[in-house]
């Protein structure tokens, strides 16, 4: 009987603690489920989300070179980022070259808040620069991925 016991106490235990994971990880992407499916992953925090949203409409009509309101519409219509650029006349390549142009112009600003704050040197800044565009060029070669699923310009 004792054995029994100790059996299932040792059992219960990896049992817990992979709900406490499925609970932690749960809550760490916010409101609406993984990822942000629908748009506002930012977490519990509404007026957060709200302004997160407004501020990737904004980005990605910036980045298309079209009004915001196409963006929200494409949006609302569940359209993915590389539909809607299409839909105004900017290709899956030129799309991807834009997003590329985009992170890097975003990698320089941050590189360089570094230098500036003395936290690196100029010539780490390069390095690091040069890292990255290495990265960016390697990810548009690659074959496979996933594309422009997912794309999320955290501009």
């Amino acid at each position: 009987m004792k054995n029994k016991l100790k059996i299932v106490a040792y059992s219960a235990i990896p049992l817990v603690g992979l709900a406490m994971l499925s609970a932690n990880i749960a809550s760490a992407h916010g409101f609406d489920g993984f990822g942000g499916m629908m748009g506002f992953g930012s977490g519990g925090n509404s007026a957060e989300a709200t302004a997160n949203l407004q501020a990737r409409f904004q980005n990605e009509a910036t980045l298309l070179g079209i009004d915001v309101d196409s963006v929200k519409n494409g949006w609302a219509q569940g359209k993915t980022l590389e539909q809607i650029a299409i839909e105004n006349n900017i290709t899956a390549e030129q799309l991807q070259q834009k997003i590329k142009d985009q992170r890097l112009s975003t990698m320089k600003t941050h590189v360089q808040s570094l230098v500036s704050a003395g936290v690196i040197t100029q010539a780490q800044a390069d390095s690091r620069l040069s890292f990255m565009q290495s990265n960016l060029d390697k990810a548009k070669t690659a074959k496979g991925g996933r594309g422009m699923r997912g794309v999320h310009l955290g501009l």
